[in-house]
């Protein structure tokens, strides 16, 4: 009895990530990245005992003869087939029309169940639900450490997903062993039931390994240089920022508060984007350092007329939220002749948003500071009261 709840616990532990989740982002409310499938672990579940049943004939008979060779190759091409169907369902969108990485992970897929399966198809073949389990464990493995890798776009997440599966496997191996089971079984002496435990397990430990790696090493540039450039973030349906392009961003300012509002690319660098803001405060005591922008001429990208502030400012990737539409013709062609676009002034300190703990913030999918947002005072209010975004 304890043997199948372990076998139960880690079977979940390992449908999980294919499942998926909402992934939310720090607008969640402007931007949602849903990622839930919840009929991906039984898609999972059909295409891993296909996958079994062609690829078992292959690897007990082989290619011993020219009518054996060519079923084999027929069964390897329907294998790989399935195996392709079960990437392309777990990859988000910006990545299945990537030919050449679908076909490298769906031959990986393929590499790593046929591993498996060649040492124990003797043992789990008495037992062919065994053997489609074993096989499932394998394939759940491999397909959600690609989905997590894929969609997990904040390297600490990551980690903590990864931290938490690492401690359902310290928890259920401990219990294995504790009941009577090993964890490094003998194939050619074990029971079913015990490589299929030690399966299972095994699987877990790869997941949580595959995580842990992914998470340090998209951390380690994170902290180093701040979000890059690829993978998009959560959400957003056009990557990455053109040139040209009006975007909603949060601006982070020097007095630690944050805030949303439209910008104008510039330019894109490893790092950050530089673009333009703009603003609904009237500007016109100012208008060397702001540009006018009437609405009839940004119809469809601004709700009302606005200003541009000429000094440029450096935006982080993870901070871009949508894209509103594209600048006008003529006001980019100012832009690109203007002299009053100017940088940031030297007297003024680093940009915010770039320091260390921003970084680390932020790769938590949090946010350093407070939401700029005010709500309108009421008669009887003295104070205006600051909208505090939520924690997420």
């Amino acid at each position: 009895m304890q043997a199948i709840l372990a076998g139960a616990v880690l079977l979940v532990c390992l449908s999980t990530p294919l499942m998926g989740g909402k992934q939310r982002p720090r607008k969640w409310s402007k931007r949602l990245a849903p990622e839930s499938s919840a009929g991906a672990p039984l898609a999972v579940g059909l295409g891993s005992w296909a996958m079994w049943v062609l690829m078992f004939p292959v690897l007990r008979v082989g290619f011993t003869g020219t009518r054996d060779a060519w079923i084999g190759v027929a069964l390897l091409v329907l294998c790989v087939l399935i195996a392709r169907l079960m990437v392309r369902m777990v990859a988000p969108a910006r990545l299945k029309g990537s030919r050449m990485l679908v076909a490298a992970r769906t031959v990986g897929l393929c590499c790593v169940v046929a591993g498996v399966m060649a040492p124990l198809d003797a043992e789990v073949d008495k037992q062919p639900m065994a053997g489609m389990t074993v096989i499932y464990a394998t394939t759940a493995a491999v397909l959600g450490l690609m989905r997590i890798v894929d969609h997990g776009y904040f390297p600490l997440v990551v980690l903590r997903k990864a931290l938490w599966k690492a401690f359902l496997a310290v928890v259920t191996g401990y219990w294995i062993q504790h009941t009577g089971g090993t964890l490094v079984p003998d194939p050619d002496h074990a029971t079913a039931g015990t490589l299929l435990l030690a399966v299972l397990w095994w699987s877990l430990v790869v997941l949580s390994a595959g995580c842990a790696v992914a998470a340090a090493v998209r951390l380690v540039p994170w902290l180093r240089a701040g979000p890059p450039a690829h993978p998009a973030p959560p959400g957003v349906t056009s990557w990455p920022p053109a040139i040209g392009d009006v975007w909603t961003a949060e601006l982070n300012y020097d007095d630690n508060t944050y805030k949303e509002r439209p910008v104008v690319v510039l330019e894109r660098t490893p790092g950050f984007v530089r673009v333009l803001g703009v603003t609904s405060v009237d500007q016109s005591a100012r208008r060397r350092a702001y540009l006018k922008l009437r609405l009839p001429e940004w119809e469809g990208v601004l709700t009302k007329d606005s200003w541009l502030n000429l000094e440029i400012v450096h935006v982080p990737y993870s901070d871009f939220l949508w894209r509103r539409g594209e600048c006008p013709g003529r006001v980019w062609d100012v832009l690109c002749t203007k002299a009053d676009v100017r940088e940031r002034s030297a007297k003024a300190g680093p940009a915010p948003g770039f320091t260390f703990r921003y970084r680390l913030r932020s790769a938590m999918n949090a946010h350093v500071g407070r939401d700029a947002r005010v709500v309108r005072a009421r008669a009887d209010s003295r104070v205006r009261r600051v909208w505090a975004r939520e924690k997420v």
